[in-house]
């Protein structure tokens, strides 16, 4: 009988190692899945349904979403693992990616019908949405979007363009953070519910998909052109979009720097096995005091940012607010994650620059992160303003 939330944790875990090693690892080779390609949405739809029988798909939603309601500890232990895995679908299997995940923190803001038909369908893996704040104009500086919502009768009409908006390609509505005119008077941020354009109901339109360096074919620009949505499909109160954003900004930045310490775990430990196999002079490299020092390094790294992330995570799961706290762990933990990466390249030598190499990929993916969900310059800001303001 589990009773402790740590012993539902530990369950939970081994539940999931299992099933990535047993299950999704196999069917990612056995259907030839490489993130830098587009990802058939059968194998999308496999993940979540797979994933949402076993109990994680959604896991950090309250029991009666069908969630397990497991803290941010939990959540973030979860996201370590898959991330640890290499799993090309690591992201599907807790909903990371256009699934619960991107809700799971707005549920008390959506009404009742909003909830039955569009929150539901994601919580039970029929469907996917985007989060769309971001816009070429307008990344840090979150009041400069430029994107506009003019009441007209009982609907509004939206004008503007997103990007790099993440699982944009595939989802079948977006949450829309757009600046609201109101003649005479002032502006004020609103969040919409947007479906995609059907011929039936006009919608956003999806724009060019945008590859980043990780080449994942998972972000895409949002085009609105007199763009009709119901003021029924407001989220929350009218004015308060933008406090949408700001309810995710701490239990993202410290999920996404768990994420980040399981990407650093998998760089080394493909970095040890190399070390053990991969003989020079004849002996293995790892004999040597050089390759020692980096993976000593590499390890010290981690478990130090490990530490900074679940000491930030338990104060959170207490109810304290520490946004420095949050900002110096996905900091700490991206640079950490671009510094092992780095260190995974040396030591593979040639073999880590060949692209496509295991290695090779995940060191432009860890440079992506340190401007991701907040550049490191802007988590400085935040960081340094708590220090001011002490």
């Amino acid at each position: 009988m589990v009773t402790t939330q740590e012993e539902k944790l530990e369950v939970l875990q081994i539940k999931l190692q299992d099933f990535i090693q047993n299950e999704l690892l196999p069917y990612e080779q056995e259907h030839g899945l490489n993130a830098e390609e587009d990802i058939p949405m059968e194998a999308i739809k496999w993940a979540r349904k797979r994933s949402r029988e076993l109990g994680f798909y959604g896991i950090n939603l309250p029991e009666k979403y069908g969630g397990q309601d497991v803290s941010l500890k939990g959540l973030c232990m979860f996201k370590e693992e898959l991330a640890r895995s290499g799993a090309v679908l690591w992201g599907q299997v807790i909903g990371e990616i256009g699934g619960p995940l991107r809700i799971g923190q707005m549920l008390e803001s959506f009404t009742p019908k909003q909830i039955e038909k569009y929150v539901m369908p994601v919580v039970t893996g029929e469907v996917s949405c985007c989060f769309a704040l971001t816009e070429p104009n307008a990344g840090s500086d979150a009041f400069a979007i430029e994107t506009t919502a003019v009441k007209d009768g009982n609907d509004y009409i939206l004008n503007g363009k997103k990007h790099f908006i993440s699982a944009a390609p595939y989802a079948d509505f977006a949450i829309v953070i757009a600046k609201e005119i109101r003649k005479g008077e002032k502006e004020r941020i609103t969040a919409f519910l947007v479906d995609k354009k059907t011929p039936q109901q006009p919608g956003f339109e999806l724009g060019d998909i945008q590859v980043p360096l990780s080449g994942e074919r998972i972000h895409a620009e949002l085009n609105f052109n007199q763009c009709r949505v119901p003021a029924a499909n407001i989220i929350g109160e009218p004015g308060k979009g933008l406090l949408l954003g700001l309810k995710r900004i701490n239990t993202n930045r410290a999920s996404h720097a768990a994420g980040f310490i399981g990407m650093a775990q998998h760089l080394l430990d493909l970095s040890i096995e190399h070390a053990k196999t991969r003989v020079q002079h004849g002996r293995p490299i790892g004999d040597f005091q050089a390759i020692q020092h980096m993976l000593a390094e590499m390890a010290t790294e981690i478990y130090a940012a490990k530490c900074m992330v679940y000491d930030v995570v338990d104060k959170i799961d207490q109810g304290k607010e520490d946004r420095a706290g949050t900002s110096m762990a996905k900091l700490f933990a991206s640079e950490v994650n671009s510094r092992v990466a780095d260190k995974a390249i040396q030591i593979f030598g040639s073999k880590g620059l060949a692209k496509g190499h295991p290695v090779e990929k995940m060191y432009r993916s860890a440079r992506m992160y340190r401007i991701l969900s907040g550049t490191s310059e802007i988590q400085k800001n935040t960081i340094a303003k708590a220090l001011l303001k002490g």
